[in-house]
């Protein structure tokens, strides 16, 4: 890993890592190269998403700095959820972990199938209030 991959994974992603170490990828609705915020860092066109029935799975691979740690966020752990923009598209802001390990920025399309899982975890299986960004029922 690279020295400037260390001194910026400092402004979210590290701390996402260590406290959400991820495994193996699990099985899933998959998006590639896709952009993501860790924090205050913006990883662009190089993160791997999986949004998986327990949670959400993440690994950035920086051009020429190698492939980062894999993170893991079980559903559990997304604290608070907020719409916002990445690039001028409508994405949202995941809170993880309490207390506060960090925040994941993701665009919408990646919530739209994301966000029902969380939905369900949260209430344990019975139907709740939607996720930011979800159609009207």
């Amino acid at each position: 890993m690279s020295i400037f991959t260390r001194a910026f994974n400092k402004l979210g992603y590290q701390s996402l890592a260590e406290r959400f170490p991820g495994a193996a990828e699990p099985q899933g609705e998959r998006w590639e190269d896709r952009c993501v915020q860790f924090g205050s860092m913006r990883y662009d066109w190089c993160v791997t998403v999986i949004a998986a029935p327990d949670g959400l799975w993440l690994q950035a691979r920086p051009p020429m700095q190698g492939t980062q740690q894999a993170i893991f966020v079980p559903w559990a752990e997304v604290c608070d959820v907020r719409s916002t923009l990445l690039y001028w598209r409508r994405a949202v802001r995941l809170t993880c972990g309490d207390p506060v390990a960090g925040a994941v920025t993701v665009w919408q399309p990646v919530w739209d199938v994301a966000g029902p899982l969380w939905q369900a975890a949260r209430a344990g299986g019975a139907s709740a209030a939607p996720p930011p960004g979800a159609p009207p029922a």
